[in-house]
């Protein structure tokens, strides 16, 4: 394409009684080389850039679905006294294990593409890491608590941890 335009300019410039030198001619390839050039590296980058944003973005909805998961099997055990109290701490555990992965799971530049975790996030991590640092506080307490036995005890703690959740979602996640 590049050439073609090179060739039309010379066609045009016969025309009218003109020709490129050599380094007329030389220059004009090195400037359409390079811009080219430029423009493959940009639109590289780009899209390398997304796909490191889609690859830490679906990384942690999967973390979140499982901390999710957790606390709902959680939830379902006391709800619905389930002969499987040995569960809790495990699912406990395992939550406590993923609170301690959160705030890496947003390094900067990973809030574009398909994901509800608002900008606000990077503009006031301060803020963020507080809520993050809550959650995985009170996921450790949980899971020590689960380690007792004290069903009541778990159950409250429970409610606690749960409050860190929405508390980070209501700030941090769009809505539905």
């Amino acid at each position: 394409m590049f050439t073609l335009s090179i060739g039309r300019q010379q066609q045009i410039n016969a025309l009218a009684g003109k020709t490129l030198d050599k380094e007329e001619s030389n220059m004009r390839n090195t400037i359409i080389i390079t811009a080219a050039s430029i423009m493959l590296l940009v639109i590289f980058y780009g899209e390398s850039s997304f796909a490191d944003s889609h690859g830490i973005i679906k990384y942690r909805q999967n973390v979140m679905k499982s901390t999710a998961g957790h606390m709902g099997a959680i939830v379902s055990i006391l709800k619905n006294s389930l002969p499987m109290q040995a569960h809790v701490a495990d699912h406990a555990r395992s939550m406590m294990q993923n609170s301690k992965m959160t705030l890496s799971m947003f390094p900067k530049g990973s809030g574009e593409g398909r994901t509800k975790a608002k900008q606000e996030i990077w503009g006031n991590w301060s803020k963020f890491e507080s809520a993050a640092k809550a959650f995985e506080r009170e996921s450790a307490k949980l899971a020590e608590v689960a380690e007792s036995g004290d069903m009541e005890a778990f159950a409250k703690q429970v409610r606690t941890t749960a409050k860190t959740c929405g508390g980070c979602h209501k700030h941090f996640r769009e809505r539905d």
